[in-house]
Parts: C-alpha cells; structure tokens; sequence
C-alpha cells in the first residue's frame, strides 16, 4: 500500500530510525508492570478482574524477573561463547596457516551481505529478495568478460585489500539476481604446497559453499551458470581436456555435496569468436540478431541428446543454407574460404559438446541436477583466431601451423550474449530445489502444525461437549440434591459438634455447588459461555447460609462454651477458646484459618477413623467464615440472628472480665515466647557451649540455670525476634478485640508502636535476667587436693580456655550494632528502627564490663590475658609445692610466707586482680584463689597431723594420759619433770603450738571458704586447757610454782585439833581463832614426800590421819575432801574423818584455779588435727 504523498515527503528528509528490539522489549516488560501495580488490580474484563489477587501479580512479576533474568543469562552465555570463539579462533590461526586467508573471505562476504540487507532496507528476509546463481569456470574462460559485457551488476562492497589479498569471488548485485563470479583458481585449485598453504584454494572453496549454506539454508542457490572456453577446450589436447572437465565436474559435486539442493545448470560456451570464419559468417548481423539467443533451452532434461542434436542440426543447416547466399553477396572473395570452414568446425565440434555434457553432468546423480541448456556466446573479439582441423593435422603431421588473422582491437561487440541473462539464465529463478534438510524440517513443521491444529479442532469440539453435558448433569444433580433435603426432617436434639445438621447441609451443599461455586465463575465466559451456576446457585445459597446460621453455627457454639466453662481461670487454653467462639460469632475479627485449624483438630480427637466427616464439618464451617456476617445481622435487628446468639452472651461477657487480669502485653509476650520456641533450634547450654572442661573447673547450684532458651540468644534476637513481622503486634490486636478492650482488630500506628515497646521491654528485661541467673550460678568448683586444684588450672590455661570461652559466650551474645551502621541505620543484613537498636545497644552495656576483660588496652594485656599469665604462675607456683620432697612442709611454708606482710605470692597477686575484675571473672578468680588457699592450707595441717601425732600425742599418752593428775583412778603420778617438760613454755604441746598451729589461730586460718573447718574444734579446746596449765603451773621463769593460801574455817566440836601438811608445810588449828598459811607447791623436789591431814580428838583416844604420798600428794589430798562454796577465786574443802569433821578455805591469788575440776581429767589429745 503506497503512503500519501505528504508522508512520502516527509520519510525522504527524516533520518532512518534504527529501533533496538531489546531496548522495545525491556520498555514494554516495564511499562507492563508498572500499570500491573497501579491499575492491574481494577482492570476489569466482562465482569472479571484477572489481576485482582495479588499472589496473580506477584507471579507475574517473578515471571517476568525469571525470563529477564534467564535472558541476561543466554546474553552473557553468547558473550563469553564469542569470546571463547574467537580465543579459538585465534588458536586455530597459529596452528592453520590458512585460517587467516579464510577469515579475508568470510570479512568480505559478511560486509558484502550487511551492505545488501541495508540496501534492502534491513529487511529481514533480504537474502531472499533475489535469486543467487553461482558462475563457475575455468580461469580465463572468459566468463567474468561475458558477464561484464551481458548483463548490467553492481559491486555493493569493495575491500581495501593488497592485490594478494583481494577475495577469490565477487559477489554482483544485478536487477534480476545476485551473481557470485568465482575466480577460476578455485575450479582449478592448483598446488599451493610450495608456498607453505596446502589445499588454499579448496578451503577457500568449501568456505564459501558453507557460507552459502549458512546465509541462504533453505535455498542456498537458484542455478548454476557453467562457462567453457569452447575454443581452448577443443584446440588442446585429450589430457588438457580431461583436467578441465575434471576440475568442473568435481566443483559441480562439491556444490551439491555441501548445499544439498537440485539446482538448473546452464552450460555457457564462450569465445566462438576465435573459430577461423566467425567475422565472415555473422559480420553482416544486425544488433538485433546478435542480440538473439544462440542455444537450445531444454523442455526435457531426460531428451537433452536429441533436442540438443535438433538444435545442432538445424544450426548446421541454417548455416549450409546462407552460405551460397553470402559467398555471392555479402563476404569477399578472401573470406569465402573462411565461411566454409567455419561451418565445417562448428559441423566437426557437435561430439565435443556431446562428450563434455555427458562427462561433467549425466555421469552424477541424475537427481543432483537439472540440465536446462547449452548456449553458445561471444562477448567480446580478441585473440588470434584459429582453424581447429588445420591445426590438428599440422599437429599430427607435424607441419607448420598456417598464420591467422587477429581480431583488431577496437572492432568488438557482444554476440548473442546481451538477452541471454534475462531471457533464459536468470528466469527460471523458481525451478531450483530446497536444500534437503531445510526441505525436511518444513515437511516436519507442517506435519507438526497439521496435527497440532487437528488436535486444536478435535479438542474444542470435545470442550464445548463436555461443558454443554456437565451443566445438564449439574442441573439434575441440583434437583436430586434438593429433592433429598426436602424428605430430611430437622433435628429437634441439642447437639455440640455440629454433626447432627450433616444430613440436611451436605445436600444443600452439594446442590449449591453442583455448578461449581458460582462466586469464582465468570457468567459470560466461564464453561464456554455454558455456565448457568449464576441463575440457581445465589437462591440454594441464600438457604444455605441461613441454615449454618440459625442451626449449624450455634452447635458448634454451645460445644466451645462447654470447653470455655472447663478450662482453667486465667489460662491461655481460655483465652484460646473464647478467641475461637469470638472469630465466630464477629466477622470484624475473623481468622478463618484459625478457626478451622482449632476445629479441625477438635473434631479429629471426636470422630477418629471418620474422615469423612470431618471434611464435610470442616467444608461447611469453611464456608460460613467466609460468607456468614452474624454480628452484622444482629447490629441490623435481625431478630433471629440476636436470638440465636443470645445463649452465648454472657459466657463470652464473663470469660473476658475474667481473662482481662492478666496484662495483655504479658499474654503476648508468653505467646511469643512459646511461639518461637517451637520453631527455633535446641535451647543454648552453657556447660555444652564450654566443652569437657566445665567440670573440671565449675560447680552450679541450679543445673536448669545453665539452659538457656534459644529465644533469649543473640542469634534469635536478630533473625527471629526483631524480624517478626508484626505479627504479635497483630496477635495483641487480635487479643484486645476478643477480650472486648478494643472494637477493631487494626490498630493505628502509635498504638502498634507502643505495643511493640512494650514487648521490647519484656524481652530485654528477660534475656539480661536470664543471662545475669546463668552466669551468677557458675562456681568455681571445690578442690579436694592440691593435685586437683593444679588439675584445674591446667585446664583454665588450656587450649579451650573454659574462662575464656565462658565470657566469650557473654559476648557473642551482646554484639552491639557498629558505628557505621548506626550511621546508616542499617546493618549488611538487617534494618533496624531506633528502637530495635537501642535493645541491642541496652543488652550489650548491661554485659559491656563483664566482656570488657577480652579487649586490650593501650597495648597492654587484656584483663583475661592477664589473669591466665597469673593463673600460669600459681600454677608452677602450685607444682613446686606438690613437686617438694615434703608437700606439708612446704604447703606450711607457703602459708607462712603467705601471711608474712612483706612478702607475695601468685595467690595474692590473683585476689589483687580479682578486686579489679569485674563480674563474673572477678567472682571466679576470688573464689578460685579462696579454694587454692583452703588445699594450701588443708595440705599443711595433714602434714602436720604426723608431726602431732609423733611429738605430741604420742608423747602425752605414753607419759601422762594413764597418770595422776590426768588420771584420778591411777596410782602412778606423772613426774614433774615430764610435766614440766610437756607443758612449760617452750615445752613439747608449747613448740608444736607456736611452731605449727599459731599461724592459723592468729590469723583465723580455722575455716575454709565454705566454712568447713580446718583444725578440730576439739583439739582447738584443748590447747586453749594445755595454755591453761602452763599459766597456772608455771611462773615468769618457766618454772613449777603454784602459791595459794589455805586457812581453817571450822572443825566439829568432838575433835579438839587438826594438823594439816603439805609437804611439809603445816597449817595447825585448834578451835579459836584461824591463821590464813601461804602455801607453796612444790615445796621440795625430794622424792619421798608426803601430804597429811590429822585430827585428834577431844578423848584421849588415838587420832587420825588421812596420807597421800608423792609431787602430786597435795592434789591428791583435797581430791579426797567435798569442795562447797565454790568461787573464781576460792573453794571451802570438808574431810569427814573418824566421825569429826575440819573445814578449809583454800584462796587462789592467782587469775588461773589449779584446783579447778576437770582441769587435768578432761584433759584428751585427738589423734587428728582436722
């Protein structure tokens, strides 16, 4: 269709648009999606809205992502392929010299074919806009002169080459066709070994054929156009002309072969000028006539022999015929020979033609080709014209070739050559074949569509059948169904599940959706346009609905009210009920999935083994969630909706004043609690998170303390927690509305924000409690031994580091947000709002000191760096002891330089560090140091315990635990110089005392860190007796010296004087007045000595006298008397002796009682210190 002229106009002067089809398409992809998302969901055809939901324009939007996304790939595919193509290319061009004169020839035929499709206009099927015909022929054949002079082309490219360069074939654009000339050196393809490209000349060859495959594949080539120098080819000899035919014979199979496709040939004789008598015999033709064809076309390929012979024949006899005309009137008189022998030389070269036909076509396939014609042409006179039959008897004779005229320069003109290219060669462009795999994949393309279409017909056939019977069959399913639900009485029974309305609703169902729920069809398109679903279904449903709600409904209702009524005051099984019997009885709030899941699994714990049901109660509830509006119906007076609701009311009223206790964000908090802890990994185990060395280091008080929930760890602080998607915000909303605190389920932004604040709070309160309980239970572990405490400190300096990795743990688990991302308010992963990082920021200060311990300072050690090089020191500090010869002795040694003031040790340098530590390292390493000096300690008094035994027990037991004064009942008295020996300052229980013990009495060395005592409470006491003694026996000399006073108090009447002596000291009484005596113990260190009480009576009688012999005679003595009036000072003794009486008071100057009891009998050594 022709544009107006205006048009044509103005097209001439705008500059030709060049769109870029993936630029076109990438614009339509994203004007597409754009109007998706603004106006796809209210696109509306015949009443329905494709784009509506939105999972449809999400789908869409993530096709149109996959296809781009798969089209960049195929982009980047095809870059890198090209990329490694011409890598290979490049390779290929070292290893084959020929690779680049191939690479010449394939440039220049692609920018001979770029300049033809722009010819074209671009066209897309510009190759085939016109026929290509190949013309072949032996180098100077004259077949590029005949195509110059014949017919009109143009060279739509030409190279800037080096002559050595310049392309084997010419590729001419002509007005009937494309014509490639190709240059006789690939017919002949001479030998190029010598210049080091075997084989050029073919390869160049078979290139060009491949690239006429590739450009052209359904038709490569619309003929071929073979030239042969007629009068060379007859004139040499039988080898010459077997190599010429041979050469074109392989070149015409080489086309075939490679392009595989029939194709006309049309065989071109050339230079017929140069036949001795051709000047005589045409010179008088006019230009009409030596435009005029000079050939035969063939009508049958199978009879070319005798149309060609015809042809030849009449030829000949036209010829024969002019002759006598022509020698009379039109040559002269020398030219009358020429005539005849021009004649008899094209008469002698009809076999020649014959044999060259026969040898280069019919010995191929007869299928290979079409011979249509054998033409005869002189484009151009020039040369020596020749006699073939005088030069090949001169040849055989050997005779002298007879000299011929030559053509002269400037007397030149085309001979039947200038109609023959568009008459006969370039006409019959539609007589070519397909190439034949071409030919077959259309074949199977049309077989393919043939099918495809008669399937397309059969099957829309078969649709509008089928939709056609399945509405009839709806409707007579519509009928039953109905018939069915009018005989089903109604049940008059009380029911809870719901089930006992089955028989009346499954038929109503089954009638309403016997077309398919009419809700999701489309009245004009839906079935084919069959659907009649919208003219029944509204009306079933209409009773549908009002069955669900009057009956079906209010069961399921009085079954939820009963479970409300058992559930537990205040729990979240209530609250999970009345949010159920809410969602039901209020649409405004409604969760249908909820809904059905909480029913569904109720109904499967009611019916087992009856699925059917269950499907049927759940289909039917399904239903009435989406489609029932019963609070909408009661707000609207709806008498038998209120009515129907009313029983509930004030079941549901009750549970939410009751449930309302409990804070709202509490409730939630719990439920997101729970929530998360089903969905996320194993809880975090501190002792698992250590490894094996946590018991050799640390004891807890609470073992359920060590677990952690997963909920409370950094790793579901950022992935879980911050990440909800407000879905407990919209759970607290949900929770508000069905306690009846809120109207609505949507909550405005400030509210969701203050309930997310809320929350927040709980969650951080929570997770720094539970982490402050955890780590406030870790204990650094009792030690039983120095060998165990050094077990220990070898594994807190070990290569899991259980101190280390403790607070590592810490600190993994309070990352605080970088400063960078603080500034960009987003991190690589998450974005958080302020508030979310002032959670993370809290977390992390709350344990900011106790991790501080892994960070260095100022280049300095860090504070755990340097507690393990401390820990390393009371380590070899802990091994030299164990390691001495003598453990105690040197565990004593170092609990007195332990206690020197002026000295230090690794156990002080590691309590100085723990005062600066903070929690929990601080508290670790203070009790670590506490319990290494209790072993310290404990080792010390168990070497001790030998030594206290050996000197001390032993010594008083087999000395003076069996004697007097130790032991009343013993007749033996302990000598005073035992006693002296054991008990004077400096003495046996003295030394030990002040050698061993004082150091840890004076320094309160008697407990362990866990109060448990360290040195018996007992031998404790004992020393305290034995300091006793040795005050109140021994003076400032450390010698026995005991002074007290005794003085008589009284004596019965019956008895006139009493004699008292204490070796040898008397105190003499009479009744009167009494003398106060100073007595001193011991008076004498004789041997012999006694102590004596005597009273003589008032008769004349004998007296009596009470004895007692020995050091001890004198304690002895008041042992025997009853002591009264007992004081801190003084004591009254009574002897009753021979019916009389005498009464001492015996007054101690002294701040200590000798004479005290039990001083000397309760007087016990343990066998062990502790």
């Amino acid at each position: 269709m022709k544009l107006p002229l205006i048009f044509q106009l103005i097209g001439s002067k705008l500059p030709r648009l060049k769109p870029s089809v993936t630029l076109l398409v990438i614009l339509i992809a994203v004007v597409s999606l754009i109007w998706l998302w603004i106006s796809g969901a209210e696109w509306t055809i015949a009443e329905y809205q494709p784009f509506l939901s939105l999972e449809i324009r999400l789908l869409i939007t993530a096709l149109y992502i996959i296809v781009f996304f798969c089209w960049g790939f195929y982009i980047v595919i095809r870059k890198l392929q090209q990329y490694e193509n011409r890598q290979k290319d490049h390779k290929e061009k070292v290893k084959d010299p020929l690779k680049e004169d191939i690479s010449i020839q394939i440039r220049y035929l692609k920018h001979w074919i770029i300049k033809l499709k722009e010819h074209f206009n671009n066209n897309r099927d510009s190759v085939y806009q016109l026929p290509w015909y190949v013309m072949i022929g032996e180098s100077q054949s004259g077949k590029s002169l005949f195509l110059e002079e014949s017919y009109s082309t143009t060279s739509l490219y030409q190279p800037d080459l080096n002559e050595k360069d310049k392309p084997l074939i010419k590729p001419l654009l002509g007005e009937q066709a494309v014509i490639f000339d190709v240059n006789g050196l690939l017919i002949n393809q001479p030998n190029t070994d010598d210049l080091g490209k075997p084989k050029l000349y073919s390869r160049l060859w078979f290139s060009i054929l491949n690239w006429l495959l590739q450009e052209r594949s359904n038709q490569p080539l619309n003929g071929i156009i073979l030239t042969i120098d007629l009068y060379d080819f007859v004139s040499s000899n039988k080898g010459r002309q077997d190599e010429i035919l041979s050469n074109l014979h392989q070149r015409i199979f080489d086309i075939y072969k490679t392009l595989q496709c029939k194709l006309p040939v049309y065989v071109v004789f050339t230079k017929l000028d140069l036949f001795y008598g051709f000047e005589a015999m045409y010179q008088k033709l006019d230009k009409h006539q030596r435009d005029s064809i000079l050939g035969v076309t063939f009508d049958d390929e199978k009879k070319w022999n005798e149309e060609f012979s015809m042809f030849w024949l009449n030829w000949g006899k036209q010829m024969n015929q002019a002759i006598p005309d022509m020698m009379l009137n039109s040559v002269d008189i020398e030219q009358r020979s020429a005539l005849f022998s021009f004649s008899r030389q094209m008469h002698g070269i009809h076999d020649y033609l014959r044999y060259i036909i026969n040898y280069l076509l019919l010995n191929q396939d007869k299928e290979m080709f079409i011979l249509r014609g054998l033409y005869l042409v002189s484009s151009t006179q020039k040369g020596q014209m020749g006699d073939i039959f005088v030069k090949t008897t001169a040849s055989q004779y050997h005779l002298n070739v007879q000299p011929y005229p030559t053509w002269p320069i400037l007397r030149t003109q085309p001979y039947f050559s200038t109609r023959l290219f568009k008459d006969v060669l370039l006409a019959e462009p539609n007589i070519a074949g397909y190439n034949l795999k071409s030919k077959q994949h259309y074949q199977r393309k049309i077989k393919l569509f043939s099918a495809v279409a008669i399937f397309c017909s059969i099957s829309l056939i078969a649709t509008f059948h089928y939709y056609y019977k399945k509405n009839y069959d709806a409707g007579d399913l519509v009928l039953a169904q109905m018939k069915q639900y009018i005989q089903i009485p109604t049940m008059a029974q009380k029911d809870i599940y719901g089930d006992s309305e089955l028989p009346k609703l499954n038929p109503l169902r089954e009638a309403m959706f016997a077309y398919g729920n009419y809700h999701e069809y489309n009245r004009y398109l839906s079935n084919f346009g069959f659907y009649q679903g919208y003219k029944i279904a509204p009306s079933i449903e209409s009773m549908y609905l009002k069955l669900l709600q009057q009956r079906y409904l209010p069961d399921i209702m009085h079954g939820l009210t009963d479970e409300l009524q058992l559930a537990p005051k205040e729990s979240e099984q209530k609250l999970g009920v009345l949010r159920i019997m809410r969602m039901i009885e209020d649409e405004s709030g409604r969760d249908k999935e909820l809904v059905l899941n909480y029913m569904s699994n109720r109904w499967s714990d009611l019916f087992i083994g009856q699925q059917d049901k269950q499907d049927q109660l759940i289909q039917h509830l399904d239903y009435a969630l989406i489609h029932n509006q019963w609070k909408k119906e009661r707000n609207s007076g709806d008498k038998m909706a209120i009515d129907a609701f009313m029983p509930f009311k004030p079941f549901i009223e009750q549970a939410q004043i009751e449930l309302r206790k409990l804070s709202i964000y509490q409730r939630i908090y719990q439920n997101l609690r729970l929530k998360l802890a089903n969905i996320l990994p194993t809880d975090l185990n501190i002792k698992t998170e250590i490894g094996a060395s946590f018991n050799l280091v640390y004891k807890v008080n609470n073992e359920k303390q060590l677990t952690i929930p997963q909920f409370l760890t950094y790793e579901s602080l950022i992935n879980y927690f911050l990440k909800q998607d407000e879905s407990f915000i919209d759970l607290t909303a949900l929770d508000s509305w069905v306690l009846g605190i809120s109207k609505s389920t949507k909550y405005t932004h400030a509210d969701r924000e203050n309930i997310k604040h809320y929350i927040i709070d709980l969650y951080m309160n929570d997770y720094i409690n539970t982490w402050h309980k955890a780590y406030d239970n870790l204990i650094i572990k009792d030690f039983d031994s120095i060998a165990n405490a050094i077990e220990t400190l070898e594994s807190i300096n070990s290569s899991e580091q259980p101190l280390k990795k403790a607070i590592m743990l810490i600190k993994n688990n309070s990352e605080a947000l970088p400063v960078s991302d603080l500034n960009n308010k987003k991190t690589n992963k998450t974005e958080f709002t302020n508030e979310e990082r002032t959670l993370i920021n809290s977390i992390h200060r709350e344990f900011s000191k106790a991790v501080s311990v892994l960070q260095d300072n100022n280049q300095q050690l860090s504070t755990i760096q340097n507690a393990s090089q401390k820990l390393g020191d009371l380590h070899r500090y802990l091994l030299m002891i164990q390691n001495s010869p003598s453990p105690g002795k040197a565990a004593l040694k170092a609990v007195q330089l332990h206690m020197n003031q002026n000295s230090s040790d690794p156990i002080i340098e590691i309590q100085q560090l723990a005062k600066t530590a903070p929690e929990p390292l601080g508290r670790w390493l203070n009790e670590l140091s506490k319990q290494i000096w209790d072993v310290i300690i404990t080792e010390a008094i168990r070497s001790l315990e030998v030594e206290w035994n050996e000197k001390v027990v032993k010594d008083f037991n087999l000395n003076l635990a069996n004697r007097y004064p130790f032991n009343t009942a013993s007749n033996h008295d302990v000598s005073l110089s035992e006693f002296q020996r054991f008990f004077k300052n400096g003495g046996v229980i003295d030394s030990f005392y002040q050698e061993n013990l004082k150091i840890f009495v004076d320094n309160n060395l008697l407990k362990d860190a866990n109060d448990k005592r360290l040195i018996r409470s007992d031998v404790l006491a004992q020393l305290k007796v034995a300091d006793k003694i040795r005050r109140t026996f021994f003076d400032a000399q450390n010698a026995l010296n005991v002074q007290y006073t005794i003085k008589p108090i009284s004596m019965s009447a019956n008895k006139r004087r009493s004699i008292l002596n204490l070796d040898g000291q008397l105190v003499d009484y009479s009744h009167g007045k009494s003398i106060q005596t100073q007595i001193i113990w011991p008076n004498t260190m004789r041997e012999e000595i006694e102590s004596k009480l005597t009273l003589i009576s008032n008769t004349n009688q004998s007296s009596r006298t009470l004895i007692r012999s020995g050091f001890w005679g004198q304690f002895r003595l008041f042992d025997i008397g009853k002591l009264t009036n007992i004081t801190d000072s003084s004591f009254d003794i009574r002897y009753d002796i021979d019916g009389g009486s005498v009464i001492y008071r015996i007054q101690v100057d002294s701040a200590e009682n000798p004479f005290a009891g039990g001083l000397f009998s309760q007087f016990k050594l343990s066998d062990t210190l502790y």
